[in-house]
């Protein structure tokens, strides 16, 4: 009686090319999975760091506004004598733009590689 461990001569050709063809396609599959794996890792890591940075711009932005409003009215207080009144109304303008600038980075359409024209 023939056993079914026993396969003809041809059989064990025919598995061993299905083998290597099926081995390569594996590995072919395991190199774009390699790829999109760290593609995907550049692109996260270099979405953070463009966030951080805008995220760092928009804080500098306002903080420079207000103080330079501040002080510009303080200033103009030392000089002409009228406490506290160019200070509130610089700082108050100081303010204002400096949420200006904030709406206007807000406002740009994200991935834009070069500020807006006006």
């Amino acid at each position: 009686m023939p056993t079914a461990d026993r396969n003809a001569p041809g059989d064990d050709e025919a598995l061993k090319k299905r083998l290597e063809t099926l081995t390569k396609a594996l590995d072919g599959k395991r190199q774009e999975t390699e790829e999109t794996a760290r593609a995907s890792e550049k692109s996260s890591n270099g979405g953070i760091g463009k966030a951080m940075g805008t995220g760092f711009r928009v804080a500098s932005e306002l903080a420079a506004a207000i103080l330079v409003g501040g002080l510009l009215g303080w200033q103009i207080d030392r000089w002409a004598g009228t406490d506290p009144w160019f200070l509130l109304l610089f700082l108050l303008l100081g303010i204002v733009a400096g949420f200006w600038n904030v709406y206007k980075l807000a406002a740009r359409p994200t991935g834009a590689g070069e500020p807006p024209q006006q």
